[in-house]
């Protein structure tokens, strides 16, 4: 079958920009395309300036942000005679976008220092500090020349300014030579989470510690501190689950004071009453409202499913031992993280939790487990075997904490997150990292970035790793 002309064409172009803009094209032109002209720096650099005139220097444009807050962060820009200063960008069709966006009143636009537009704005509006750079006025080519150049796989690739002056040196490692350090920062990282933890046992003691941070491990990033704080005041009645949940959820601030006649069915009400009768001797610890941060949080990943996933843990009292009589057994890595998952998945069912998002959503049609295999795997690099670590540390057999390290220098990949991806781009580029297969890997990566890309600005001005390095290939 012969196929007409253009017909591979046309179905692409309803999902790329108008390489022609016609003037309603223009009208509707979408913020998302103005990402690759500020990340590849498609400008004319050399004669930046801001809407009132003042001349601007982009040392570096910032990396891409795939999480809520501005779209470009951790730039490092000159701004008239100021020194450069590292900062954040937001990119908007109109000046008018800030307020409108809100962004005026979120906290994780309070380092924004640059806003970049497309549409000049005809009357100057308060800026609260920032500078407003009209970016269609400095594009390095014609708009329906870098339309199309959009469309091509180079708009796609990471843009050099993102890669680390270590990047060539990652490329050429042998896989031998990136193991050996990776081993050494990961247990840089592995020692200082067990320094954490041994800090919180001699509050709570071991047991608690454990448990406290594994709360801690299913906050994730944005709500690790709430979750950590309900493994410190946890009840230490014993009471049946439901009761337990009903008792975290108080203290977590979820409850309502009073129910609607919606809320009135068994399990909610359960939890109102159980709840009624201890807040008054919970009442110093019940947490402030806003304290949760649902932004960026998968429905699964509620915070109000992991807190009921933490009752299940506080109400078996031989989880602890398992996860001990776990560390010393002899498993494959295969089934050890089989036989983990197994000891953290509820041991009883949940026929509310497992069918529900929050309090107050619909009934799901399919059970969603509380507990993934991948939070579970995470939990086993950022608490269970940094707590063995902490235990053992000092033993003079040695026999426990032998086992976890070469448990954890095994432990397959986990999940990945955006300061990950982002440290791995700058480290290998476009050039596909294929021997990252191992947990010990990413935690060395995330210990690196915050030992030294966290350290230097952007740029990697006197970063000291890639001097060591390239001192160390002259030897």
């Amino acid at each position: 079958m012969a196929f007409p002309d253009h017909f591979y064409e046309e179905p692409r172009k309803t999902l790329l920009p108008p390489t022609h803009p016609s003037n309603k094209d223009e009208s509707h032109f979408q913020e998302k395309w103005m990402y690759p002209f500020w990340a590849h720096q498609r400008l004319r650099i050399d004669s930046l300036q801001t809407i009132n005139g003042i001349p601007i220097k982009i040392l570096h444009p910032g990396f891409s942000n795939l999480e809520s807050g501005p779209d470009f962060k951790n730039a490092f820009i000159a701004i008239g005679d100021n020194p450069p200063r590292q900062c954040d960008v937001e990119l908007d069709i109109d000046t008018s976008n800030w307020q409108q966006h809100a962004h005026h009143l979120n906290p994780s636009f309070k380092n924004v220092a640059l806003q970049v537009v497309w549409n000049k704005p005809k009357h100057l509006l308060a800026t609260e500090g920032r500078a407003i750079l009209h970016l269609r006025e400095f594009l390095d080519s014609p708009l329906e020349e870098l339309l199309e150049w959009e469309n091509s796989e180079e708009a796609n690739d990471i843009p050099d300014n993102t890669l680390g002056k270590c990047t060539s040196f990652f490329q050429n490692f042998s896989e031998t030579e990136c193991n050996s350090l990776y081993k050494q920062a990961a247990l840089i990282r592995i020692k200082s989470k067990s320094l954490f933890i041994a800090a919180t046992a001699r509050i709570y003691g071991w047991e608690q510690a454990l448990l406290v941070h594994l709360l801690r491990g299913l906050g994730y990033k944005q709500n690790a501190w709430p979750m950590q704080k309900l493994g410190e005041l946890m009840p230490s009645m014993n009471v049946p689950l439901e009761n337990m949940q009903a008792l975290l959820l108080g203290i977590a601030g979820i409850i309502p004071q009073k129910l609607s006649n919606s809320e009135k069915d068994s399990y909610i009400l359960h939890l109102w009453s159980v709840w009624w009768r201890h807040q008054s001797e919970c009442s110093a610890t019940i947490f402030p409202a806003g304290i949760w941060n649902l932004s960026g949080t998968r429905p699964s990943n509620h915070p109000q499913r992991r807190i009921a996933l933490a009752a299940h843990w506080l109400t078996d009292p031989g989880i602890i031992q398992k996860i001990e009589e776990w560390a010393l057994s002899n498993f494959q890595i295969k089934d050890a993280v089989e036989k983990l998952v197994k000891i953290l998945s509820p041991q009883k069912e949940d026929d509310f939790w497992e069918y529900h998002y929050t309090l107050n959503s619909k009934r799901l049609d399919r059970p969603i487990p509380l507990l993934g295999e991948e939070r579970v795997k995470d939990l086993f690099v950022n608490a269970i075997a940094p707590w063995f670590w902490a235990r053992t540390k000092g033993n003079p057999t040695r026999k426990v904490e032998n086992q976890i390290l070469e448990r954890y220098f095994q432990w397959p990949y986990c999940g990945d997150n955006a300061q990950l991806r982002l440290a791995v781009e700058r480290f290998y580029g476009n050039c596909s990292p294929k021997r990252l297969k191992y947990a010990f890997q990413q935690q060395a990566i995330l210990q690196i970035n915050a030992d030294f890309c966290n350290k230097t600005n952007p740029c990697c001005h006197h970063c000291p790793l890639v001097d060591c390095w390239q001192a160390l290939l002259k030897i």
